[in-house]
């Protein structure tokens, strides 16, 4: 699905005639914020419902873990800031498909590929070159 991402609200619309370029990934839940990864102006933005946050280098720290009490069947999605402070957190069950999470977290902890992607993204690539990443 493409959609049209309305970075005030943290909102969407879908698009019937997909566009050429894409800038951006989203993770659409219905009883959650829904979690948009997009570059503008060189800068690549990770936004949970209203909350935005500039991803630039190492800050700020995107991080998942496994819960120890769950025998890793719970996992743990983090943003925090340079000095440690939780920004957003959230819990979910592992093994319900590809987990985003682990994609972003993955490919957010290299810097190179948070410039590289903050300028790619900025000008727009094509959804199946995205998808195939």
């Amino acid at each position: 699905m493409v959609l049209q991402w309305n970075p005030f609200e943290g909102t969407w619309t879908g698009c019937d005639v997909p566009p050429a370029t894409v800038h951006g990934v989203a993770l659409i839940r219905a009883s959650q914020p829904n979690i948009c990864l997009y570059a503008r102006d060189g800068t690549l933005r990770l936004q949970v419902g209203s909350q935005q946050f500039s991803l630039a280098d190492q800050s700020p720290r995107v991080r998942w873990s496994r819960g120890w009490m769950s025998f890793g069947l719970r996992r743990r999605f983090t943003v925090e800031s340079a000095a440690g402070q939780v920004l957003f957190s959230h819990a979910y069950w592992a093994n319900q498909g590809d987990d985003f999470f682990v994609w972003l977290t993955s490919r957010a902890a290299r810097p190179e590929w948070r410039a590289a992607s903050a300028q790619r993204w900025t000008e727009g690539v094509m959804p199946a070159v995205l998808r195939a990443s």
